[in-house]
């Protein structure tokens, strides 16, 4: 666009007053950090003597860059977002679902991204294992390209997404004083606190974690990454040495682990929330801090600004605060930058 604006003899400034759009956004779609609504296309084309699909590219096909990894395997439903100049992409997991299907962006076939009619990528792409990300998402579903894509990865593998520039921002937690560094320059902004610990079905009468290492009960767990799972690994070493560890499979996320637990019993790696929406009894091993960092090089995205404005608005606490075990205090609160 930044090509044609010039041989037209344009300013950024001109053509966002031609294109009845601001003046920044111009410069965020010429820097890659920004997709415009359809609409604002077709204006943006329509002034620069072009179309919208030579302007922008093809919106039904273009190169697919998972998330996680460096391939997405055969055929998959999937959902989208816009990372710089690249298209992201998030398998759906009917897995995860419960008993409603999720509603598809796209489909990934032969490495390629078809987006559905009436779709647009996400404009921010937030990476983490609280589940209140999902909360948010549904609040900025009506944004159209500036919309929230929430990913549910644990913060070890989210950090590792931001690491190699797949997602905006992460949402990360752990005890205070002990959150990871992060793997590029970010703003960080207060979420919430609460319990992580160990689930149980309610006629287990919650048992000792001696009980848990020495194969009484089946205890779901997370991947090495995730910081729950080291809340875990913590307390066992504190108080049954350091080579004791239960056995049990691994769940995909906090709801997960605790939906397994509610159906096939046994114990899971999970936080208070979760294991209070399952009825399950909940045994807390630390208090852990959630923060979400957003790359600094990305607050000026429409789709950033937004979502903070959703945090100390209060919608978004109000809303979580019905699932209750979250502590809300300071929700929204910018922490400073870290590096």
């Amino acid at each position: 666009m930044k090509a044609l604006r010039l041989a037209a003899g344009l300013s950024q400034a001109e053509l966002a007053r031609l294109s009845g759009v601001s003046r920044q956004t111009v410069g965020a779609i010429e820097s890659g950090r920004h997709v415009p609504a359809v609409d604002a296309a077709l204006r943006l084309a329509t002034v620069l003597g072009t179309t919208v699909e030579e302007l922008f590219g093809s919106a039904t096909a273009t190169t697919v860059v998972p998330i996680r990894g460096s391939a997405v395997e055969g055929s998959q439903r999937v959902r989208a977002g816009r990372v710089g100049s690249e298209l992201v992409v998030v398998p759906v997991d009917e897995a995860a679902t419960g008993l409603w299907w999720r509603a598809a962006e796209g489909v990934v076939s032969d490495g390629e991204l078809h987006l559905l009619p009436g779709t647009t990528p996400a404009g921010l792409v937030v990476a983490g294992c609280d589940p209140a990300l999902g909360v948010a998402e549904s609040l900025l579903s009506h944004l159209g390209p500036s919309r929230l894509l929430a990913v549910s990865l644990s913060t070890g593998n989210a950090l590792e997404a931001l690491a190699r520039g797949r997602c905006h921002g992460v949402a990360v937690h752990g005890p205070a004083g002990t959150l990871p560094e992060p793997p590029v320059a970010v703003r960080r902004f207060h979420l919430a606190r609460w319990q992580a610990g160990i689930a149980t079905a309610t006629e287990l009468r919650r048992p000792s974690l001696e009980a848990l290492v020495r194969g009484d009960v089946t205890v779901v767990q997370r991947d090495a990454g995730a910081a729950s799972q080291q809340a875990l690994l913590r307390a066992l070493d504190r108080e049954c040495g350091l080579d004791a560890r239960p056995r049990g499979p691994l769940g995909s996320g906090h709801l997960d682990v605790a939906r397994t637990v509610s159906l096939a019993g046994g114990a899971g790696v999970t936080f208070e929330p979760a294991a209070a929406a399952f009825k399950l009894d909940f045994r807390p091993l630390e208090t852990h801090i959630v923060e979400l960092w957003l790359a600094e090089r990305w607050l000026e995205l429409p789709g950033a600004q937004t979502f903070g404005e959703l945090l100390v608005s209060g919608r978004f606490g109000q809303q979580v605060a019905l699932f209750g075990g979250y502590d809300l205090d300071g929700c929204g609160v910018e922490l400073g930058t870290a590096a």
